[in-house]
């Protein structure tokens, strides 16, 4: 009996970084060690938790892609396909109830033109760069968003939001350019996303966002199993 416990006990996975759990943990630990608990705790509670809504359930998109021009930033990254078609990106975005897109503040032109009539234009404020340059740098990016639900007039929901930018070095798999979970919260929000809904994360990369949403409609589990499923080639 004791064999078959301590063997149960060591097929445990973290719920952060899905390595082994320490035969020596708690039988209730779903983390690793102390780094991965509080990693894990700081982003669900930043990711929030979705507010009920009426009405059916809706079918939503996020893509995230590589920016244009900066694909080869992911080329070594496995999910990596060259340059994103963005017009194919956007055209196969129709067949959902709301989706949202982000881009860089350089691409905006381009990326728009390729838009259907009604997209918005939502700016996450990350802040500035500390580097000299000749040009001013962008201390924003754009997220292009379209659908999606409309709230109750007493919803707070707003299409600017400020968050700075450091590395998550806690997060299993990061990739340059992963959203950190109060941005992906903001874009969940704009699309007016409620717990029934479901979020197809089109360019899972580190699966950050996957894990905000699985967060934010309480599905706890799904948030200890990292990326989301990949609809679209080239990842981020």
């Amino acid at each position: 009996m004791s064999e078959t416990l301590t063997a149960a006990r060591s097929a445990r996975l973290c719920a952060w970084c899905s390595g082994p759990i320490p035969d020596r943990a708690r039988r209730d630990s779903v983390c690793c060690s102390k780094r991965c608990r509080q990693a894990r705790h700081r982003f669900l509670r930043a990711a929030g938790y979705a507010e009920s809504v009426t009405g059916r359930a809706l079918r939503l998109a996020y893509a995230d892609p590589p920016y244009p021009g900066n694909s080869w930033l992911y080329r070594d990254h496995p999910d990596y396909a060259g340059e994103v078609d963005h017009a194919a990106l956007i055209a196969s975005l129709a067949a959902y109830d709301g989706w949202a897109l982000s881009t860089s503040a350089a691409a905006l032109p381009a990326v728009l033109a390729l838009c259907p009539p009604g997209v918005r234009v939502a700016s996450w404020h990350r802040g500035e760069r500390p580097t000299a340059s000749r040009r001013p740098l962008s201390a924003w990016e754009p997220v292009i968003y379209h659908g999606g639900r409309q709230l109750p007039s007493a919803t707070r929901r707003v299409d600017s939001i400020a968050c700075g930018v450091s590395p998550v070095t806690t997060l299993p798999g990061r990739v340059i350019g992963a959203k950190p979970p109060v941005v992906c919260r903001w874009i969940f929000g704009l699309l007016g996303a409620g717990p029934q809904d479901t979020l197809d994360d089109l360019f899972p990369g580190s699966g950050a966002v996957s894990r905000a949403w699985a967060a934010f409609t309480g599905q706890h589990d799904a948030s200890d199993s990292g990326p989301g499923r990949r609809v679209v080639s080239s990842s981020r």
